[in-house]
């Protein structure tokens, strides 16, 4: 049966969390969904969980082998039969209003192709994270991290089919930022909405956590979107830019600033005069 949302949703190491995780994705105001559970090979009792299960949303999966986040994501979006792709980590929780909210601004504004809501934390760490609304500012924001909270997005399959845009393996773990950069580059409109309708658990065993690793493949991301984005800036500026502009960088925003044209010729011109 065809769906208008496919969410997918990997499985690694998170049976303690899995059944919430779960159960709020079940207990969404919007139902019209499948929910693609990927087993990515987990080595604890995350089978025993999902057979308790029986809903007809639940569309199942399990590799002969761990592949990695971004493999598996890639297999679920193969797998996806819906108009939109959804996102869901197997240790959080969705406030039940979440589905309907994205779905029903996608619905209104054909011209966006992803949008993705706040995050509250709560674990180990608590924070709330809310990113840029304006899809103009969100292509700036990228300039210096990911601008778009990954496992609460919910984004038009066909857009990205189109343009051939997956995730990439080698890119983990920067490879959401990696994804939306290279949307962005290739025109596609991405949109963060306030509503804060997603937790994201922080724990000892997750994956994101903050390492030398991110922060490398993060690096890795931020010079080729700079090197596409501003190609008049030489190498020695490219490499300074980040740390040494952000404070006049945020100082200048507005919108419409990524005009390709102005945006090179003001950041040449800020990075000539930065000491």
């Amino acid at each position: 049966m065809t769906r208008l949302v496919s969410i997918i949703m990997p499985v690694y190491n998170t049976a303690t969390y899995l059944r919430e995780a779960m159960d709020s994705m079940l207990a969404q105001n919007f139902t019209d969904f499948e929910l693609i559970v990927l087993n990515d090979c987990s080595p604890d009792n995350a089978e025993e969980i999902l057979d308790t299960y029986d809903d007809p949303r639940i569309v199942r999966y399990k590799g002969e082998k761990n592949v990695g986040l971004s493999n598996v994501l890639n297999v679920g979006i193969e797998m996806a039969r819906g108009k939109y792709i959804a996102r869901m980590d197997s240790d959080d929780v969705s406030l039940p209003q979440r589905l309907q909210v994205q779905v029903d601004y996608l619905e209104k504004h054909s011209d966006v192709d992803l949008v993705s809501v706040g995050m509250r934390l709560f674990g180990a760490k608590e924070a709330t994270w809310v990113r840029e609304r304006n899809p103009e500012k969100i292509k700036i924001e990228a300039l210096f991290h990911s601008p778009v909270l990954h496992a609460s997005s919910v984004w038009k399959k066909e857009s990205f089919e189109e343009l051939g845009l997956r995730f990439r393996q080698e890119m983990v773990p920067a490879e959401d930022y990696d994804l939306w950069v290279r949307a962005m580059l290739k025109g596609l409109k991405l949109v963060n909405l306030p509503e804060v309708l997603y937790e994201y658990r922080i724990h000892d065993a997750q994956a994101t956590l903050q390492t030398d690793k991110t922060a490398a493949k993060s690096r890795e991301v931020q010079m080729a979107y700079l090197q596409e984005a501003l190609p008049s800036l030489s190498d020695k500026k490219r490499e300074a830019f980040p740390k040494k502009l952000w404070p006049v960088f945020c100082a200048n925003l507005r919108d419409g600033f990524f005009d390709q044209k102005l945006l090179a010729k003001r950041l040449y011109k800020m990075s000539k005069n930065r000491k």
